[in-house]
């Protein structure tokens, strides 16, 4: 059985943003996210990962590269569920990403989702891979 999320609508326009919940140890964190297929990583502002108790500098430093040019940000593997499901994520968290959406990435969730996008229909189906 598919997930399925409508596009959300701002300002007149519809994106593939969806409801997410990250998890570490310590805390859990509701958000919302833009699913990018063109993204590698999942990227989120280290406020989060700060209010998450998240020493998100402890990870491997990488400066990925995206339309806003290059920033430093931090690998770190949590627990992303989109719906009911749970699903060990390696992300980016950066302290210089100022963009207004947090990106839902393809590691670790286009591994375990097929993604659909129905830019017409305005929805985003994800069919878990068995």
């Amino acid at each position: 059985m598919p997930l399925i999320f409508d596009y959300e609508e701002i300002a007149g326009k519809f994106y593939p943003i969806i409801p997410i919940e990250l998890e570490t140890r310590e805390k859990t964190f509701l958000t919302r996210a833009y699913v990018d297929s063109g993204a590698g990583f999942s990227i989120f502002n280290a406020e989060i990962a700060d209010y998450m108790g998240l020493d998100y500098r402890s990870g491997e430093m990488i400066f990925p590269a995206g339309v806003g040019g290059h920033i430093r940000a931090y690998i770190n593997e949590i627990l992303i569920s989109v719906g009911n499901i749970k699903v060990s994520c390696n992300v980016l968290f950066s302290d210089e990403f100022t963009v207004k959406f947090n990106l839902l990435g393809r590691s670790g969730v286009f591994d375990r989702f097929r993604v659909c996008f129905d830019d017409s229909g305005k929805k985003i189906c994800f069919y878990e891979r068995l």
